[in-house]
């Protein structure tokens, strides 16, 4: 009975090990490399799944099938679209699909439909991540017809969120790699 005992002990203890989580902590280099990139101004988020708020509507859509394989209405797969935001000195500038509902005004596909902008930003700045060794980045800048809220959320293993907040649109999320931007 003792060694049942023990075995059960021993098991629940390897269990208990074996599903702890661990943290990966970025590297000096990676961290090095991300600061560069931001303190530059000179990177690319290359976005590979977007995450709309989901709506009525957007469910709708999804159980239409109308949604890339593999895609759900909270999490859309934009591999091969034009899916980026860039900036490159005091510019910046971003083509990202866009999916959920415009609020008011406008127009549908008066510039492709999706989350189009290149200027200027306004209210730029740029802080650490309160959790890791991460930079955030956010600013406001305006589109054709609407204004954007955008904030960037960059990570030192080259993953990026983004958050995009809109005076006409749902929010919206994207996920995807950050990287030096490299001029074609």
């Amino acid at each position: 009975m003792k060694s049942l005992l023990k075995l059960t002990a021993y098991l629940l203890l390897l269990a208990s090990m074996a599903c702890a989580s661990t943290q990966n902590k970025a590297t000096p280099e990676q961290i090095s490399a991300l600061e560069k990139m931001v303190a530059n101004k000179h990177f690319e988020i290359k976005a590979q799944w977007a995450q709309p708020l989901v709506t009525q509507s957007l469910n709708s859509i999804a159980n239409s099938g109308l949604l890339p394989p593999g895609s759900t209405a909270s999490r859309i797969e934009i591999n091969g679209a034009a899916n980026y935001l860039r900036m490159v000195g005091d510019s910046v500038m971003a083509d990202l699909p866009f999916f959920g509902e415009r609020r008011m005004g406008g127009g549908y596909n008066q510039s492709g439909g999706g989350i189009v902008f290149e200027g200027v930003p306004r209210d730029f700045t740029i802080t650490p991540n309160k959790k890791d060794d991460g930079r955030t980045v956010r600013f406001s800048i305006s589109g054709d017809s609407e204004d954007y809220q955008v904030i960037a959320q960059l990570y030192p293993n080259g993953l990026a969120r983004l958050n995009i907040s809109s005076t006409h649109r749902t929010n919206m999320w994207y996920q995807g790699d950050v990287f030096p931007y490299k001029e074609e």
